[in-house]
């Protein structure tokens, strides 16, 4: 059986190194690739395109790495699970981003007079209003956190309208990409919002349109915003968005936990013991 997997030469948060490799060989009697195989049964990793799809045309299983996925549509014919657990640390990073944006940190000075034109935004947790974009286990589970610090938390579904969006201090996007949340956030939705609203994504770069985010953020028509994701990674030195001086940018590290890789390795092995005992797959999506 043969496995590929594009889980190497990464960061030490994915990086699947040979001792991991062999070590799975030895136990399931089988051979892991990090180069593309026509004969592949299965698929391990979380960049998975067409391209892979139409060279291994003998895939059975895909296993997502992480929770979500990105510009690829799930095949009807090919089971295909995730690992959930990937992303705990994604919803304790959104809450980082609104703690990091509601204290000002974003606005630092070492001049205190020049820091207090900053104070009417700070405000204690008990008055701020965020509403959580994306109601998957990411946005439940950020809510479910920023709830319990005392702020008050609306959850936007596909199913649910809200009646007023200028009320919110933060606008959180938890949202997976698909054809529906391509450019979610866009003049339309952007336009709704008050001039002291922060954006925070935690999504996808792709399901905020990044030209209408420009204009909003340049303009002042927001207050600023967190993002861990761009909609061309890595950020080209080009992207208009450096150039602000109220967002702040991480490099796609949202769900970075010290153990992260053992347990993308762990829920990939609990499977794989599945999957060759003809048992139903955890995870399935």
């Amino acid at each position: 059986m043969i496995i590929y997997t594009d889980l190497h030469n990464r960061t030490k948060n994915y990086n699947l190194s040979e001792e991991i490799i062999n070590n799975i060989e030895s136990e399931f009697n089988v051979t892991i690739t990090t180069i593309l195989n026509p004969n592949a049964e299965i698929y391990w990793g979380d960049k998975i395109t067409n391209h892979h799809l139409n060279i291994m045309s003998n895939l059975k299983w895909i296993h997502l790495s992480k929770t979500g996925f990105g510009k690829f549509n799930l095949p009807s014919n090919i089971t295909v699970t995730n690992t959930p657990k990937s992303s705990n640390g994604v919803a304790e990073y959104g809450v980082t981003g609104v703690l990091y944006l509601l204290r000002g940190l974003d606005r630092m000075t070492l001049d205190r007079k020049s820091f207090d034109k900053n104070i009417e935004n700070i405000i204690p947790f008990s008055k701020v209003k965020c509403l959580v974009v994306g109601n998957g286990r990411i946005g439940k589970s950020i809510s479910h956190m920023l709830m319990s610090l005392g702020m008050s938390v609306d959850i936007k579904t596909r199913t649910n309208s809200i009646q007023n969006y200028n009320i919110y201090n933060f606008v959180i996007n938890a949202l997976p990409l698909n054809d529906t949340t391509l450019n979610y956030f866009n003049e339309n939705f952007l336009g709704k919002l008050n001039k002291n609203t922060y954006i925070i994504n935690i999504g996808r770069g792709e399901t905020i349109d990044e030209d209408v985010l420009y204009d909003y953020l340049s303009n002042n028509k927001i207050r600023g915003a967190f993002l861990d994701v761009v909609k061309n990674e890595p950020i080209q030195k080009e992207n208009k968005l450096l150039s602000l001086n109220n967002v702040f940018i991480s490099p796609h590290i949202a769900n970075a936990l010290y153990n992260s890789i053992d347990i993308q390795v762990t829920e990939f092995k609990n499977n794989l013991n599945l999957y060759k005992n003809n048992k139903k797959l955890n995870n399935i999506i």
